[in-house]
Order: structure tokens, then sequence, then C-alpha cells
């Protein structure tokens, strides 16, 4: 891994992002995110790219770190708001309590593992030659990376609206990562979101759910994209980690 790294870090994020992609697809496809098998990639996933981090002194560089003042940021209201979304028709048990606890893992591990790679290995490899195409590239690929929903049942409407804000959630993401150096506000509420998915209340009437799917849809890209917009205008955070 390490001279892969050290050779290239385009092509260490790409090789990340491919295996990602083929492995996690296919496991939740084909067996859900409830499934023991989901939970155990996604698990030596985090595991090994935190080992990897942590060995190579890196986690500075991929925002392992806290932020230095939260204030600027808003104190992070948006991202907030944003972990509402999925609970605004209620809380409901998708399945018996094991596999949920099994499915809420993987979540949260698929958080994790997304941002590393989609913000940390991504971003930086393309930052030292274009910070904005890094940051738009990073935004983009983050949100078409979610394609990958079709192989686990989801409708093919569904995807792209989730393609379209996962985008939007992207570059603030990203922002954020860019002013603050910090990744823990992304994977914290990256993690809380994928997290509630599992607690929505899908028992509501199809005119309800219609609503639910464009309405969150435009909450998220006017909440996530305006974030973005501010961020621009929030100066650099000298130092992080304090």
């Amino acid at each position: 891994m390490k001279k892969l790294y050290e050779k290239s870090e385009i092509w260490f994020a790409v090789a990340w992002i491919i295996v990602y992609v083929v492995v996690m697809g296919n496991l939740r496809g084909n067996f859900g995110d409830e499934s023991l098998y989901s939970m155990l990639a996604a698990l030596v996933m985090a595991s090994v790219l935190t080992v990897f981090i942590v060995r190579n002194r890196l986690t500075d560089r991929f925002g392992l770190v806290l932020w230095t003042d939260s204030r600027k940021y808003l104190y992070f209201i948006p991202f907030v708001l944003l972990c509402t979304v999925n609970l605004w028709f209620g809380v409901s048990l998708h399945d018996s309590m094991g596999r949920q606890i099994v499915a809420v893992m993987t979540m949260a591990l698929v958080a994790y593992v997304e941002e590393i790679i989609f913000r940390g290995l991504l971003y930086r490899a393309i930052e030292k030659d274009s910070v904005k195409q890094a940051i738009v590239i990073s935004a983009i690929t983050f949100g078409a990376g979610h394609i990958v929903n079709l192989l686990t049942g989801q409708g093919s409407l569904d995807t792209l609206l989730q393609m379209g804000y996962a985008i939007a959630i992207g570059f603030a993401f990203v922002m954020c990562f860019y002013k603050s150096g910090s990744l823990v506000p992304c994977i914290a509420t990256h993690a809380i979101v994928n997290v509630t998915s599992k607690f929505s209340n899908h028992n509501i009437p199809e005119q309800a759910e219609m609503l639910w799917s464009y309405g969150s849809f435009l909450f998220i890209v006017l909440v996530a994209g305006g974030y973005a917009l501010y961020l621009r205008s929030v100066p650099k955070s000298e130092r992080i980690g304090r």
C-alpha cells in the first residue's frame, strides 16, 4: 500500500474507490446492509485505512483531527439540519434487533470509509495540482458513486435524486474539510445520516412518500449547497488538531 501511495496518490485513491464500489456494491446488493458480510467488509476497509493513515503519520493530511474554532463554521448547524431528514415522518424498526444493529454498524462504517476515500485520499491527491478541481471532482465523484445503490434494489428515480443531493452534500463536506482541515464533522454527519436511514418510517401514504422524496431533495440541496457557498467566505484554519 505504501509503495503505491508514494508512487501515485491519485492511483492509490482510484484503486480504493474501485475496491470499495465493487466489494461493497456487490455485498450490499446481494446480502443487504444488515448482513454480517457487509459489516465485516466495511470494518476491514475502515481498519486497513486507519492503520495505514496512523502508521504513516497522515492523520493531519487526511483530516483525522479536530477543528480549531467551530464558531466559524456556524457550529455546523447546517449539518445538524441534514441529520433530521430521515426522521421527518417518524421512526420505525425495519428488522429484528440483531439485524438492525448490524445494519447500523454497517452504515456508520460505510460513512467513515467513504469520507476517507472521497474527501481524504481523492481530494488530497488532486489538490496538489488544483484545489478547485479537487473540490469539484471530489464532490461529483462522491455523488455519482451512489449509482451503486441500484444494485441494492433501490429505484432509479430515488437513485437519481440521491445522486443529486449527494453531490450537494459532497460540496459542503469537501469545503468543510478544505477550510477546517478536519474530516470529523463530515464523518459524524455522514454516519448519522446513514444510520437514521435505517430507522426512517416507510409506512406512509404514497403521496406523502413522493412529497418526502422531492421535498427532502430540495431541502438537502438548498441547505448543503448554501452551506458550501457560505464556507467559501470563511478563512482557512491556520492550525488543526487543537
